[in-house]
């Protein structure tokens, strides 16, 4: 490749630097003080260095952003639901009757009977008609309790239904249980409201006339079989297995946990999540999974988590498996999965807006971030749609030490080359973009993380492949590159030998998008239009496996599709299909969010269409640059919505690093936000 050095430094008598206000010292460190700022320019670029210079782009706030949170998923809402319900629970004895120790009671239509509390009632109860029972106390005994159609029974929270009550629903009648119940007989053919704890000791049958609505605990010790719908809000645990028919659902909730523990599962009706946020349905090793005849089995928001084989044809697109989502404990449910994040205390505050620089009269956009060393390096490009080809550039040192105090020390302005993509090797800057000749590289080394302010021939630039360089990322001193358009696609380039091409792995520059390492991996993403494509290889081009996604084909395949990672998975901005998350080990998809498609009690939560531009994680959370709607957060193990918040313009780019994020608004400059 040609080597050109920006005509910068080579004849000091062809090279006209203006310098205002330099230091004498020989290297100027740009963070070292504000009284250090001066200009040197020449036909190619201008640096500017010095926050008392650059001062005037900055615009201190230091202000809380209005964080409007969805509520809390981490807890199913039945659960939450089911807690206030129990202690809140008041029986009405009025004109009921005590049953008393071992007699016989007739109960008719109309009729209210009562155990007292602290009692055992060991007699006989003839529940001939619409009548109510309340239990206060122990239901015990071995008569045959038969519910009638209308007849209802309220477990009050301190009362029990005792395994020898052989206690029976028919159609039509009604268990509310806010006690313990215990279930002997083998079919349940009424309703049962379940707000505290329920075990079915037996095989059993959920007849084509019963629902069963589990709020909190609820235990099946042998095989049942589903001919209705069985809706858990809280903790299920299957001992034995069991099928759903044609006619049979298993309705898991947000924050749902359902355990299969035994025994055969086997569905030709669904199991399915209708809500926004997931459950989880966790299959032991001693629980085995059979006939599937199903297409899909399972549906929505469910993550599974087995050591067993998942056919995928039978889960549709939302189902994740292994995730291991993070399930909360209370007194209904054990914990499962990851840590939590406290989602209730997010916060975000506005350190700092930035306007964006000026060059050649054209207001560039901010196209990239990284931080190092309590320094933020940003890349700026021309947009296009307002000014055509122009080749404005501009890279830009921050120092972020203080994260209430942002300052802007130092920025290098460029006439005819502009920048996509920044990152940092060593102590040398690499930003890639282009100029109407082609593709190009910037690098520069760094004195103490600040730009050299003496000498502008250390500004060099670089001929690379394509029209256009996206990004790029160093690593055992190669450059890994994504390039767009003709001749353009994702190579390995040797920086010792003129960034000549060692590797080409992808040759589709229209469709290259984007690439990013963790230290461990690289992953690479491309848009096709059958489907999105993704490269995971070890971070030094080893054991590369290619994955393509045909249920990801995205509609609009001209954004920057920005892809991010955390040490087990990629997270790629999908445009109007949202973010996606895949596994590093397998290529899986764990989990997919369209915010377009996301709704709160029915309505759209969204309601400006934006498409997902920028995606950035940290430990906690997945922040989405999501164009008019702002930044939408999501926690990064369930995906569930944590909340959103907007901007005085459009999110385009976002990066999250040791508690701050930059969001930037295109020709509207750059946010720094912190991250409370």
């Amino acid at each position: 490749m040609i080597e050109n050095k920006l005509k910068l430094g080579f004849l000091a008598a062809s090279l006209l630097i203006t310098v205002a206000g330099c230091s004498s010292d020989d290297n100027v460190d740009a963070t070292a003080s504000q009284e250090e700022s001066g200009v040197l320019s020449n036909s190619e670029m201008k640096l500017t260095y010095g926050s008392k210079l650059l001062g005037n782009y900055m615009s201190l706030k230091n202000s809380r952003i209005t964080f409007n949170r969805f509520s809390d998923a981490s807890q199913s809402q039945a659960v939450a639901q089911a807690l206030k319900t129990v202690n809140s629970y008041q029986p009405d004895l009025t004109n009921a009757v005590a049953l008393t120790g071992n007699q016989w009671y007739t109960i008719n239509s109309g009729d209210k009977y009562y155990i007292p509390a602290n009692t055992t009632f060991t007699g006989g109860i003839n529940f001939n008609g619409a009548g109510t029972l309340i239990i206060l106390g122990n239901l015990g005994g071995s008569n045959w309790v038969n519910v009638p159609n209308g007849g209802v029974v309220d477990v009050a929270p301190s009362g029990n239904i005792q395994s020898t009550a052989n206690f029976h629903l028919n159609a039509g009648s009604t268990l509310n249980n806010y006690g313990n119940v215990t279930y002997t007989t083998q079919t349940v053919d009424g309703t049962v409201n379940n707000y505290n704890d329920l075990v079915f000791t037996q095989q059993l049958s959920l007849n084509g006339s019963s629902v069963v609505n589990n709020n909190c605990s609820m235990v099946f010790n042998g095989f049942t079989q589903l001919n209705a719908a069985l809706n858990n809000g809280g903790f299920a645990d299957f001992k034995a297995g069991f099928h759903i028919n044609g006619s049979g659902n298993l309705v898991v909730a947000t924050g749902s946990l359902t355990d299969i523990t035994g025994g055969n599962i086997t569905v030709d009706g669904k199991i399915k999540n209708t809500s926004n946020g997931f459950a989880r349905i966790d299959i032991s090793n001693a629980a085995t999974i059979g006939n599937m005849n199903a297409t899909p089995a399972f549906e929505g928001k469910i993550d599974i988590n087995t050591t067993a084989t998942v056919n995928s044809s039978k889960i549709n697109s939302n189902v994740t498996v292994n995730a291991n989502t993070f399930i909360a404990a209370n007194s209904c449910t054990p914990q499962r999965g990851l840590a939590a994040c406290d989602d209730s205390v997010l916060q975000f505050t506005l350190a700092a807006t930035v306007q964006s620089p000026t060059v050649n009269g054209a207001v560039l956009s901010a196209t990239d971030v990284k931080v190092v060393n309590g320094n933020a390096y940003v890349s700026y490009h021309t947009n296009d749609e307002v000014y055509g080809d122009a080749a404005n550039g501009s890279v830009r040192i921050f120092n972020v030490q203080n994260q209430q105090a942002p300052s802007l020390t130092a920025q290098a302005d460029f006439n005819n080359a502009e920048f996509n993509g920044i990152d940092l090797s060593g102590s040398k800057v690499y930003a890639v973009g282009g100029n109407k000749a082609g593709s190009r590289l910037m690098t520069t080394p760094l004195t103490a993380g600040a730009f050299n302010t003496n000498d502008l021939s250390v500004f060099t630039t670089h001929k690379l492949p394509s029209i256009t360089g996206k990004n790029s990322f160093v690593h055992n001193n190669m450059l890994w590159l994504v390039a767009g358009a003709n001749n353009g696609g994702f190579f390995k380039l040797d920086p010792a030998n003129g960034f000549a091409v060692t590797d080409q792995f992808y040759s589709q520059g229209a469709r290259a998008k984007y690439v990013a390492q963790n230290g461990t991996y690289q992953a690479f993403f491309a848009v096709e239009g059958s489907g999105a494509y993704l490269r995971i290889a070890n971070i030094d081009g080893t054991n590369p496996q290619e994955y393509r996604y045909p249920t990801l084909a995205q509609t609009v395949q001209d954004g920057k599709n920005v892809i991010t990672m955390d040490d087990e998975y990629v997270y790629v901005a999908l445009s109007d299909k949202g973010v996606a998350k895949f596994s590093l080990q397998n290529g899986s998809l764990v989990s997919h969010f369209v915010p377009n498609d996301y709704r709160v009690n029915g309505s759209k939560a969204f309601k400006q269409n934006g498409y997902t531009n920028g995606v950035a994680v940290n430990d906690c959370y997945l922040y989405l640059a999501n164009g008019a709607d702002g930044v939408i957060v999501l926690n990064k193990n369930s995906f569930n919505v944590v909340g959103h918040f907007s901007l005085a313009e459009s999110a385009n780019y976002i990066y999250a690093n040791n508690g701050l994020l930059f969001v930037a608004t295109g020709r509207n400059g750059l946010n720094i936000i912190k991250i409370n």
